[in-house]
């Protein structure tokens, strides 16, 4: 079983941008279309608190991102939105997850 999995989308962001950025972004998986990077990991812990805080810093007027970090060890779920200037976290264990589909479900 992988450490943590990692998925990561961000929005609005140029073709400038995305050169300026690709150096430093820790993620496997990297697609890039358009106006849309998309990043996955799964595997070993990934360090990202200074890439979130390069794509805050960069993201333009309308961008926005989230990424969603699950700990399979911790058993937890750091949620986070980006957007200009700002990042929000949350942290949510998967059990209260979990429980809440099912109740939601009726499972």
């Amino acid at each position: 079983m992988e450490d943590v999995r990692v998925y990561a989308d961000f929005h609005r962001i140029s073709p400038e941008l995305f050169e300026r950025i690709r150096d430093s972004i820790p993620f496997d998986q990297v697609e890039y279309d358009g106006d849309v990077l998309r990043l996955d990991h799964e595997g070993v812990y990934l360090m990202i608190d200074d890439f979130l805080e390069l794509i805050r810093d960069a993201l333009p007027e309308g961008g926005y991102g989230h990424v969603e970090y699950i700990d399979n060890l911790e058993w937890v779920v750091t949620r986070y939105t980006i957007t200009p200037g700002r990042i929000d976290e949350k942290r949510v264990l998967v059990d209260n997850v979990l429980d809440a589909h099912m109740r939601d479900h009726g499972m």
